[in-house]
């Protein structure tokens, strides 16, 4: 079992949008957790936990494991969805080709409505991403900055930025580490076909290279299987693909327009956690300083064996510097 049995399932289908012509709306599955003994007195304390590429909900078995030994279960609420269009959560992609239904805006969107549905529109919470999920979070703090107490991101630097990195300057050495941006954006059914061909290879060469020397096989087969198999469902290989074309285009949009209004900082406290090869990539404290106004606190977590999966490679250490920003923010 990779969850305590105190995470229990829960699926949500949206609201519908009342705009002629649009898509179906979501249906977020997600595992939620509540204390044992909730006190009505005391306001809920309430973590959101998104996910990342190749990966759904159960990559974070690691990081609930250790948020357990840290006593965080007595006291939080713990919501892991599935992004929608990943794992059991659907998503439609948008009908005219704006690639919007799966942009960062719309999905963080998605995911405050799950935390709507689920505690009520008044509750706010602290967010957590690794990866495609951490970019989701990003976007829900500039979009809800009256919602969101804390912002944790980890293993990323801006989408916008990624893309002007991947230049000669360093003999492409990102371009060809990050590759796989520029082929998932590809127009629909190019990468759908090829990778459709052998999905199972494709995804279980991507988890293994994307992971360190330490940990490479070492990973739970549990979790690595629910994260290969999902994507022998098209529609969920088209989700992931959606949301790497909304991130060559309608997501560069939008971050650009903050930027053009002052609003490409957040208000809340920042948190970013990266590897040590990722800070060899990247000016990690120098390029997320500038966008927070409130407290921002960069850390390295792990050695150069940790790969990108920092969160479970090196996840008591990732724990460890979580827990202790959380109760800066909530005692």
């Amino acid at each position: 079992m990779l969850f305590p049995e105190s995470f229990e399932k829960v699926f949500v289908t949206l609201t519908a949008k009342t705009q002629p012509g649009s898509p179906p709306p979501a249906k977020i599955f997600a595992l939620k957790h509540s204390p044992s003994l909730p006190s009505e007195a005391v306001p809920r304390k309430v973590l959101l936990l998104l996910h990342g590429f190749t990966h759904n909900h159960t990559a974070y078995y690691e990081t609930v494991k250790e948020l357990s030994k840290a006593g965080i279960l007595e006291h939080w609420d713990v919501v892991i969805p599935d992004l929608p269009g990943y794992g059991r959560s659907t998503k439609i992609p948008s009908v005219d080709g704006s690639h919007y239904e799966h942009s960062k805006r719309a999905i963080a969107s998605d995911c405050v409505a799950l935390i709507d549905t689920i505690y009520g529109a008044s509750q706010k919470f602290i967010v957590a991403g690794h990866d495609r999920g951490a970019r989701v979070a990003y976007r829900m703090a500039k979009d809800f900055r009256d919602r969101i107490l804390g912002l944790c991101l980890i293993e990323i630097i801006p989408t916008k930025m990624m893309f002007e990195k991947m230049n000669s300057s360093d003999k492409h050495r990102l371009t060809m580490k990050a590759y796989h941006w520029i082929f998932l954006a590809q127009p629909t059914n190019v990468a759908e076909t090829l990778i459709g061909a052998s999905s199972d290879f494709y995804f279980s060469q991507a988890v293994e290279e994307w992971t360190g020397p330490r940990h490479r096989e070492h990973l739970d087969p549990i979790a690595v299987a629910s994260w290969v198999e999902q994507y022998r469902n098209p529609a969920v290989l088209t989700g992931s693909l959606e949301d790497y074309r909304a991130g060559a285009s309608i997501d560069l949009e939008h971050d650009e327009d903050d930027e053009r209004h002052g609003k490409a900082a957040v208000d809340c406290p920042l948190l970013v956690l990266h590897s040590e090869n990722f800070g060899k990539l990247h000016d990690v404290e120098g390029i997320w300083k500038p966008l927070g106004t409130n407290s921002v606190s960069v850390k390295q977590v792990g050695d150069d064996q940790i790969g990108h999966f920092v969160h479970i490679e090196a996840a008591v250490e990732v724990v460890s510097e979580l827990v202790s920003w959380m109760n800066g923010i909530i005692q």
